[in-house]
């Protein structure tokens, strides 16, 4: 590949990439712009697709407590355009099974909208909390993902923000 070509490339990468990330800091769009949300600006974005079908943006949350511990919080949201959206309450279930799959799964119950799976379980042997929701916007299916590894050193205040961004970035979501 001559360099020119590879430049090019890398700029239509970098182009399309960045139709994910916001023209304002912590607001982002999926699916050409039909599904917005905000998140702490100060969440760093690791990864994304925003062409296709799945898309997504994934975030990691940085707690000092991560640090050397091989764990890392991470928030994701992903679309996916159905053909029929009569076949969302089956992927929810789908999904939700899935979780109550993974070894030490606990459901949380105390405190918990309706509307959410919240959960404990092992994540290699880390134990993790979950938050999952999942919207129908159109034909478009939105499930977000909040994990933390629950670690001794996490601080409450750390916890609070942390909990005030997922709920930030799942409120944006919810069909008004």
């Amino acid at each position: 590949m001559t360099l020119n070509r590879f430049v090019y490339f890398a700029a239509t990468a970098m182009l399309a990439a960045g139709t994910a990330l916001a023209q304002d800091a912590g607001q982002f769009s999926l699916n050409q712009g039909f599904v917005k949300f905000s998140a702490p600006p100060e969440w760093p974005v690791i990864m994304q697709k925003s062409e296709g079908n799945p898309q997504f943006v994934a975030f990691q949350v940085k707690d000092p407590a991560d640090t050397g511990s091989g764990e890392a919080t991470r928030v994701t949201v992903e679309t996916k355009l159905l053909d029929n959206s009569d076949n969302f309450q089956a992927m929810v279930n789908l999904g939700m099974d899935k979780a109550k799959q993974m070894s030490g799964y606990e459901q949380r119950t105390d405190g918990v909208d309706a509307s959410t799976l919240r959960y404990f379980a092992l994540n290699n042997k880390a134990r993790y909390e979950y938050r999952e929701t999942w919207f129908l916007n159109g034909h478009v299916m939105v499930h977000v993902r909040c994990a933390r590894p629950m670690l001794k050193g996490t601080t409450a205040q750390w916890t609070a923000d942390y909990e005030k961004g997922c709920a930030q970035i799942m409120q944006s979501l919810k069909p008004h």
